[in-house]
């Protein structure tokens, strides 16, 4: 008997806390959260940034008020959703700073939100930093585009396709373009250099290398029609007569000492 109202004791002392707090579990469950946004400015990624930035602040349904800080100084209030705040860091001394915000709930509740910490750079500094990142990587661009261009150059070297006008073709996934130069269609290489105006590629009858747009299918077929009844034309061109050859040749031996 003795142990089982022990055992009666030692449960209602252990559930007691819980008990003169029913609101216990909601709350735990109300918690307020803090992000920084960029807007417009300098972000590196490891905590510097520079610009105007934002505060944005989110918790339970019933919250109505959050007051945001910067090392734990009031920068400003808001009073209804979003809770967003934005700011700009010229407007503080460069160094760390601490972010944080404060919120409020209907019921009267304080929450208070995570911290972040962030070190506001000036902007030369951001300009500096930005810098040494965009040139590498213009430089690694431009390396690339010439890579892409000097090699096929070097392969395909006074290499030029034989393919017989008129010849039925498969054009690249580039899609076909008409040489400037012969004015044979031709499909658009991988390795082309993509420029603003067009494609800078080389034609694989002439050699020849230019700017090229691509062409729609009427038009490659109009050239290759073009490319055969030119052939065509060439081929039925009446060479010279036999007879005015015969005549040409006698004309020529009179004046050949015998």
């Amino acid at each position: 008997m003795k142990k089982r109202l022990l055992f009666f004791v030692w449960v209602f002392l252990f559930l007691l806390p819980f008990l003169a707090s029913p609101t216990y579990a909601q709350t735990e469950d109300k918690q307020l959260s803090l992000r920084l946004s960029r807007d417009f400015g300098y972000s590196s990624g490891r905590g510097d940034i520079q610009g105007t930035f934002s505060m944005k602040a989110s918790g339970p349904e019933d919250l109505e008020r959050v007051v945001f800080l910067i090392d734990e100084e009031i920068i400003g209030e808001i009073n209804e959703p979003p809770f967003n705040l934005r700011f700009n860091t010229d407007n503080y001394p460069p160094g760390i700073h601490r972010m944080s915000a404060v919120g409020y709930t209907s019921s009267g509740q304080e929450l208070i939100s995570n911290e972040i910490q962030a070190e506001f750079v000036t902007a030369q500094q951001s300009q500096q930093q930005t810098v040494k990142f965009i040139l590498p990587l213009l430089g690694f661009i431009v390396l690339a585009l010439l890579i892409s261009l000097l090699i096929p150059m070097i392969i395909s070297r006074g290499r030029t396709t034989s393919l017989p006008p008129g010849a039925a073709r498969n054009y690249s996934p580039f899609g076909g373009t008409i040489c400037s130069r012969c004015k044979r269609p031709f499909g658009r290489h991988l390795y082309g250099l993509n420029l603003v105006l067009g494609k800078y590629d080389r034609c694989p009858y002439c050699g020849k290398w230019s700017l090229t747009r691509a062409a729609s299918p009427s038009q490659l077929a109009a050239a290759e029609a073009a490319e055969l009844e030119a052939i065509t034309q060439a081929e039925q061109a009446s060479p010279i007569d036999q007879t005015d050859r015969l005549k040409r040749d006698l004309d020529d031996s009179r004046y050949q000492d015998l």
